[in-house]
């Protein structure tokens, strides 16, 4: 018999043990699921049945700009939250009594500093004994969603305006090339041979437009698909200046601009080579562009410690403050004429921004109207890692 109680006594120590060990292993796995809910980087929190917190983890915290103390007073949903969204999240979770989960699509949160912000929130309701205890709510913050929808509405519209003027100054070349030829097709015996050939250089212009205008439009694309292969390496940035002064010096002296240029020593830069001179014969371009008969462009090129600095300046029309800040992206306007009712799109401009960004360098335009404007690039002498 005394054995038997023995036996007892010893079972229910070892019982008494388990269950202590239970209850720690339990408290050690609660500790452990809240440390996981308070790294999430969504917004968790738990409330009551009287809509007090009870647990908010470090995302809910820094959303709502609340403190450790805050946790302490036990704050309220009411709180931190507008009182329309009360309203319907009550009426939400009132009117769904079989609903276990319930989505509140978007709540008007308040900051301790009295700011808004938009988030929705999934809540699942913690039940005891057939009785709700209170809620556990996931949430999202909108923000970030609203402002990603609106740059990519922003972006298509972009891009439809762009694509709009892509096909319209496609267009005129073309329409350019058919007529004049039509008309010699028509009139070819009567025309003396000076009429045939001004016809001739008309056509072989608009041609020379509109595959420039292709080219670019081709570029761009490959860019912007990141299918374009960068072959960065060391070269000397004054032949390549000479080089694309002269390819472009003939159309310079048809309007009698004078293209002068000082480059300094040893202005090596580490770069794709193609693409940079795509840059340097864009910039001289735009420049030709908008200075009128007579004007003058300075190309310079100097070394400033790791980095090699090109500007383009001119003596032309010059942009106004509002159209410079937009000048490379694609919500700027790409009609405007030159000094001599040049046609163009602004995709050269959006093709160099591209271009100096795949090779690590950066480019920014000045400018006065009436008093002309600068194109700054600046490109990496050496390899970046």
């Amino acid at each position: 018999m005394n054995f038997m109680i023995a036996d007892t006594q010893l079972s229910i120590e070892e019982l008494e043990k388990r269950i202590t060990l239970l209850e720690t292993e339990n408290r050690t796995l609660k500790q452990r699921e809240f440390s996981i809910l308070r790294a999430l980087p969504e917004i968790v929190f738990m409330i009551d049945i009287n809509e007090r917190f009870v647990f908010l983890n470090n995302t809910c915290l820094e959303k709502f700009k609340l403190s450790n103390r805050d946790i302490e007073r036990n704050i309220s949903l009411r709180e931190v939250i507008s009182g329309e969204s009360l309203y319907h999240l009550r009426k939400l979770y009132l009117g769904e009594p079989n609903q276990e989960t319930l989505h509140a699509r978007e709540i008007n949160g308040i900051r301790k500093d009295g700011s808004r912000f938009p988030f929705t929130a999934y809540f699942t309701k913690l039940m005891e004994n057939g009785k709700i205890k209170g809620f556990i709510g996931v949430g999202f913050d909108l923000t970030e969603i609203i402002t990603i929808e609106k740059q990519l509405t922003e972006a298509n519209l972009a891009k439809m305006k762009f694509l709009s003027i892509i096909a319209h100054d496609l267009r005129n070349p073309f329409n350019s090339l058919l007529g004049f030829s039509t008309l010699l097709l028509a009139n070819y015996d009567r025309y003396t041979d000076d009429k045939i050939k001004e016809y001739l250089k008309y056509m072989s212009r608009s041609a020379s437009q509109g595959h420039q205008l292709l080219e670019n439009l081709l570029d761009w694309a490959r860019a912007n698909a990141r299918k374009m292969e960068i072959n960065p390496e060391t070269f000397d940035l004054q032949n390549t200046i000479i080089e694309t002064v002269g390819l472009l010096s003939g159309i310079a002296s048809k309007k009698s601009i004078t293209l002068s240029q000082y480059i300094g020593e040893f202005c090596n830069v580490y770069a794709d080579q193609n693409m940079i001179r795509t840059i340097i014969r864009n910039l001289i371009s735009n420049a030709i562009k908008f200075t009128p008969r007579g004007g003058l462009i300075k190309i310079t090129a100097r070394n400033e410690n790791d980095i090699t600095v090109v500007d383009v300046a001119d003596n032309g029309i010059g942009i106004s403050e509002d159209k410079v800040t937009n000048l490379f992206s694609l919500s700027s306007d790409y009609s405007t004429l030159g000094t001599e009712k040049e046609t163009g799109t602004g995709l050269g401009l959006i093709l160099c921004s591209e271009f100096i960004a795949l090779n690590k360098g950066t480019i920014e335009a000045s400018s006065i109207p009436g008093n002309g404007s600068i194109f700054t690039i600046r490109i990496p002498r050496f390899k970046i890692n």
